[in-house]
């Protein structure tokens, strides 16, 4: 009698069903590294927003921390003798906020205040400003000069080792006296000779606004413009800015930011609210919802609080 052997092997239902099996298993696992790659990019694109945001935010608290600082503590009594008044120059406070549309697209906060390294003055013979040591000042640079009494804003014509010289000449300075009426009329100067022990140093005035990218029209981005040897300098410090938005806390209210508007008493403001919303097509690989492009921080004005 003849025998057989049996022949071992799939057939072809349990070939299908191996490969649908496979098939389903290899869709999960495309589906979780799909899933993880879409999760890295919006990780990676978090991660560059808030670290080109954090840089953002340190440069505009170091200003509004700042801001008002004058060495004498008599912000009341400020003079500019810088020709034309442009606005950079007229110290209101330190601190001055802007509707939207004033400056840039949206919102915008303008801070004074003197900054580097000071220096005290032995004598004034205007106008030469004789020093103790040697300033960190080069020639037209915008610099501040105070007492107990006043602070007066000019430009330098020319420094030595230790002289700094506030000459009219072809400096925006618009008078060689550095005046004691405020606001200063250049057709009417009146002279002011700062004693011993006054204080100079760099004035800073700083405008942050959001504005066009230089790189992309279609998209805005955040800006800090200063004053450089006389000179207004626009940098772009934060590409995608769509929005910023401050709010101000009244010193002599409770804690709450008020946004801005008329009834703001800038003269009280002792702390800054600054929300930033991100441009949604500046980080379109990740597709962010609102919530993760809106950043906010606070920073107080030191200057004035009590």
């Amino acid at each position: 009698m003849r025998s057989y052997k049996k022949r071992l092997g799939f057939t072809l239902v349990e070939l299908m069903i191996a490969m649908v099996l496979g098939l389903v298993l290899l869709g999960g696992v495309l589906g979780i590294f799909l899933s993880n790659q879409t999760t890295n990019r919006v990780n990676n694109e978090l991660a560059s927003l808030q670290s080109s945001a954090r840089l953002a935010f340190q440069l505009m608290s170091q200003d509004i921390k700042s801001a008002g600082f004058s060495g004498c503590n008599n912000s009341s009594r400020v003079v500019s003798i810088i020709t034309g008044a442009p606005a950079w120059s007229q110290w209101q406070g330190g601190l001055e906020g802007f509707a939207a549309g004033t400056n840039g697209l949206s919102e915008s906060l303008r801070l004074m205040y003197g900054a580097g390294e000071s220096v005290s003055v032995s004598t004034h013979v205007p106008p030469v400003i004789n020093t103790n040591a040697s300033s960190t000042l080069n020639a037209n640079d915008i610099a501040m000069i105070c007492d107990d009494i006043q602070t007066s804003i000019f430009q330098v014509s020319t420094v030595t080792a230790t002289t700094v010289s506030h000459a009219m000449g072809p400096a925006l300075s618009c008078s060689a006296d550095l005046g004691y009426q405020s606001p200063l009329v250049c057709a009417d100067p009146r002279p002011r000779i700062f004693p011993s022990d006054s204080m100079l140093m760099r004035f800073e005035s700083v405008l942050w606004l959001v504005a066009e990218s230089t790189d992309d029209p279609t998209i805005s981005s955040l800006y800090r413009q200063a004053i450089i040897a006389g000179n207004v300098v626009t940098e772009e410090v934060l590409f995608g800015v769509s929005s910023i938005r401050f709010a101000y806390q009244d010193g002599d209210l409770p804690f709450g930011p008020a946004n801005f508007s008329a009834a703001v008493q800038m003269g009280n403001v002792t702390g800054v609210q600054v929300t930033l919303v991100m441009d949604a097509n500046a980080y379109a690989n990740a597709n962010l919802p609102l919530e993760m492009r809106t950043i906010e921080f606070f920073a107080s004005v030191r200057n004035r609080l009590r």
